[in-house]
């Protein structure tokens, strides 16, 4: 479901256009980083006086993982569309559906995850790439394509582990402080 459109004065449809050294504009992608939100999110901030609200490791791990999985996902159904291989369009509908509905509901993963990120990013640069090549009707290795997919099931089968075991309960402490 889409969600409403914006009232037409909070739409952010001005741009401001700032000159940096190079030095001053790695300190503002550096800081924007610390905390995990957009460069122009933090410019935005700084600029009207408001102080950039981080977010925590936690949010920043599972934006990223959001992210690459939709990514790829897309990025399947394009080579699905260019190929007309149905394996492509199923990975697709699993990643960006079924996973990265798990992943969204579940709490206290993100140390899991954290760490299969650069091989997640790593397949899906490789997907992005062919369907790239695919989209501008170049030439592409049908079994580059293959490849491809095997190093993304390979990427996020832990990922898959992780949100495939039950979510652990929560235990309350007894009168005495000691778990139940």
């Amino acid at each position: 479901m889409a969600r409403p459109p914006l009232d037409p004065e909070q739409r952010r449809t001005k741009y401001l256009r700032v000159r940096l050294t190079p030095a001053e504009k790695r300190d503002v992608e550096r800081a924007a980083e610390e905390i995990g939100v957009t460069v122009a999110e933090y410019a935005r901030a700084m600029l009207t006086g408001k102080k950039p609200k981080a977010k925590s490791r936690r949010d920043r791990a599972m934006t990223a993982l959001l992210y690459e999985l939709s990514s790829i996902a897309t990025n399947l159904g394009q080579l699905a569309d260019a190929t007309s291989e149905d394996i492509y369009r199923q990975w697709a509908q699993y990643i960006g559906g079924q996973l990265v509905e798990r992943v969204s509901r579940r709490d206290g993963i993100a140390d899991l995850v954290e760490e299969h990120l650069p091989e997640i990013n790593t397949a899906g640069h490789w997907v992005n790439s062919l369907a790239h090549r695919a989209n501008m009707g170049k030439d592409f290795d049908i079994y580059e394509a293959r490849d491809a997919l095997l190093a993304v099931q390979k990427a996020v089968q832990p990922v898959h582990a992780i949100v495939s075991q039950p979510a652990p309960t929560k235990t309350e402490p007894d009168t005495n402080g000691d778990a139940v």
